[in-house]
């Protein structure tokens, strides 16, 4: 008749054990850190290239603008 489980809690954690989780959070956060740079470039880097492109445009030759200087009372 088995009574209580026998689990017992886990031993705990030896200090290599701590210095190596410790490296490894370290690490995790300097690769978060790299890959917010990253991001933070790309998106420079496509709005630089949005940007590029919009010159100044003639509203009253284009195909959709205009129409808001349009007056019909003016002869």
């Amino acid at each position: 008749m088995c009574l209580g489980g026998g689990r017992s809690s886990p031993p705990p954690p030896t200090v290599k054990e701590k210095e190596a989780e410790q490296e490894r959070e370290a690490q995790e956060e300097v690769e978060t850190e790299k890959r917010v740079d990253a991001r933070q470039d790309v998106l420079e880097e496509n709005i630089t290239r949005k940007r590029k492109g919009s010159g100044r445009r003639s509203l009253l030759r284009g195909s959709g603008g205009g129409i808001g200087f349009y007056n019909e009372y003016d002869n």
